[in-house]
């Protein structure tokens, strides 16, 4: 029997990632966890579910259109974990093991299983790209090339909790910044998941977690048109296109005063205390740091 040896023929390397650490200290670490992040959950949300094979996986196995809160309150809080938890918590595996039967045929007549690497890199990316998008609009120091880079080698390592294959992630700024123009430009449709979320603020909807039926029948319309005026504020513009979404210059103007304010408040959010600047789970992890 030959082998490769014997012939001369040599297979190719495994592909080598490079990888930093997510742990204190790290640029996940410090911004991820960031209650401004939540500004995004719209947009982030939004950019998800116009990939087709999220999109069908929501309309076959969530109470999304239901509760479209209560899916958006259980599944932040262990995302965040993957993050802050210590690593023994396995709360990466725990988040993986959610998606394992969620399979079926999505709205293009394509074949999905919420666990192939594929779509759930992008889910992935739509995460970290918080942290970057936030820095470029907001921040009044803005990362250099060199922590664009770092950020996206501790998104491999955030990737790696998943306990899925390297093979469709990458590590430099500049991959990410070709994987995210195609996918704006080539594969992100306007799902029947995002033409219903659009029209949110016109549905009955239950109530947020601990929001007093009451209050919320006042106030959940507003609410829901401000939520969706800050996420369509935030999308790219290709994503806008795809989804139809009209952006006007009063919105323009609005968004320009929005924009300010943030970058102002930018500079002195670091005073405020660590309750305050981080999200609940974020928070409930960096004190068991013993930061």
């Amino acid at each position: 029997m030959s082998s490769d040896a014997d012939t001369g023929t040599r297979q190719p390397k495994p592909r080598e990632l490079r990888a930093d650490p997510i742990g204190p200290g790290s640029l996940t670490w410090t911004h991820f966890g960031d209650v401004r992040g939540l500004l995004y959950l719209g947009r982030a949300g939004t950019l998800q579910n116009m990939h087709p094979a999220v999109s069908g996986a929501l309309q076959d196995h969530s109470n999304f259109f239901d509760n479209p809160l209560d899916r958006l309150f259980r599944s932040l809080p262990p995302i965040y974990g993957v993050v802050y938890d210590r690593t023994e918590e396995g709360t990466g595996t725990l988040v993986r093991n959610f998606h394992t039967d969620l399979k079926g045929i999505d709205e293009t007549g394509g074949r999905y299983h919420a666990l192939a690497p594929d779509t759930f890199w992008w889910t992935h990316v739509t995460f970290f790209e918080v942290i970057l998008d936030f820095n470029e609009r907001f921040a009044y120091k803005k990362f250099t090339q060199e922590q664009k880079d770092q950020l996206v080698r501790e998104a491999v390592t955030w990737w790696r909790c998943y306990g899925l294959t390297d093979r469709p992630a990458f590590d430099d700024y500049a991959s990410f910044r070709m994987y995210w123009e195609d996918m704006l430009d080539n594969q992100l449709i306007n799902t029947h998941t995002t033409k219903w979320s659009t029209h949110i603020a016109e549905h009955d909807i239950a109530p947020a977690p601990k929001v007093p039926t009451w209050l919320w029948r006042l106030s959940s319309r507003p609410t829901m048109a401000v939520a969706n005026w800050i996420g369509k504020a935030l999308m790219p513009e290709k994503a806008r296109m795809t989804l139809e979404w009209e952006w006007t210059p009063r919105d323009e103007r609005m968004y320009f005063w929005f924009a300010r304010f943030l970058t102002l408040t930018d500079r002195v959010w670091h005073l405020l205390p660590l309750r305050l600047r981080y999200a609940p789970r974020a928070y409930s992890g960096i004190r068991a740091q013993g930061l």
